[in-house]
């Protein structure tokens, strides 16, 4: 009887002590845990902090000369005051119009041609090696043909741009088409659907996770050509704004661009990327 008073009197006692433990391991300082974006988010704006230190260290040490590598300061001040007169979002637009256009036009015949290969096996053999070979050819190897043949105007941006864009959105529907399960040709045979059911049921929605790649791919080799070309032969967009800076020296106003060119590229890769995760993602949960 002794003994139990003993134990109860001894679990009695240590109870506040218990208490006070689990409210100090309760304490909203203990138990606050950073959302997994939160992480995200600082972990990727380390490296263009960093980058931003190494620059600024780099003009206040005078490793280049002023009118080479520009204070930060002064290109952020360039890059507001572009967006205050409107320049830079009427060149930003004009740009993406651009690329927007050549998507269309490329990526839709490339998707075509894309179907065909896959689906019908004589195109395949003696179409496709055909297309593969020209498509080799890099865009600007074609420039010089593009320009006799369209000009310098709005038709060689769009052109070479779509030329651009064909090849992934080829490859992504080819592969897509190849490389499905065939058990879903079984199941539409079992079920006897036509041509058209069966490429609309079972054929587009297997392969659009890897058209959606292409897209991606597309738009990323496509705002790259962009740039490039206008940067060769433009009156407007991005690229002839920033050989405008280089040709007057002003080296602040080229840093600008090249900020807003890659940070418009990143958007529009992000964007795909959520689209594709949202839009496909019964396919993520059948891969697990």
């Amino acid at each position: 009887m002794s003994d139990v008073t003993f134990k109860t009197a001894g679990s009695i006692a240590a109870a506040p002590f218990e208490r006070a433990a689990g409210k100090a391991s309760s304490h909203p300082a203990a138990a606050f845990r950073l959302p997994r974006w939160a992480k995200l988010f600082l972990l990727g704006i380390v490296p263009p902090i960093a980058l931003l230190a190494l620059w600024s260290y780099a003009v206040h040490q005078e490793w280049l000369a002023e009118q080479i590598l520009p204070d930060p300061r002064l290109v952020y001040e360039t890059t507001l005051d572009l967006l205050v007169t409107g320049q830079l979002p009427a060149e930003l637009l004009v740009s993406l119009g651009r690329v927007a256009a050549g998507l269309a036009l490329g990526g839709g015949l490339g998707l075509f041609f894309g179907l065909g290969f896959g689906l019908f096996r004589t195109l395949d053999i003696y179409v496709a090696p055909t297309v593969r070979a020209i498509c080799l050819v890099p865009s600007l190897g074609w420039l010089p043909f593009f320009m006799l043949v369209f000009g310098i105007g709005e038709g060689l941006k769009i052109v070479l741009i779509a030329k651009t864009c064909f090849l992934p959105l080829m490859v992504g529907a080819y592969e897509g088409i190849r490389n499905r399960p065939r058990k879903y040709d079984d199941v539409s045979r079992a079920l006897e659907f036509s041509w058209f059911a069966r490429v609309r049921l079972v054929v587009w929605p297997s392969i659009l996770p890897s058209i959606l790649t292409g897209v991606r791919q597309a738009m990323s080799r496509g705002w790259k050509v962009l740039i490039l070309v206008e940067m060769i032969s433009s009156a407007a967009g991005l690229g002839y704004l920033m050989m405008w800076g280089r040709k007057a020296f002003q080296l602040d106003v080229v840093f600008a661009t090249m900020i807003v060119i890659g940070l418009v590229g990143w958007a529009l890769d992000h964007a795909l990327t959520r689209f594709q995760h949202r839009t496909t993602l019964w396919s993520f949960k059948a891969a697990v």
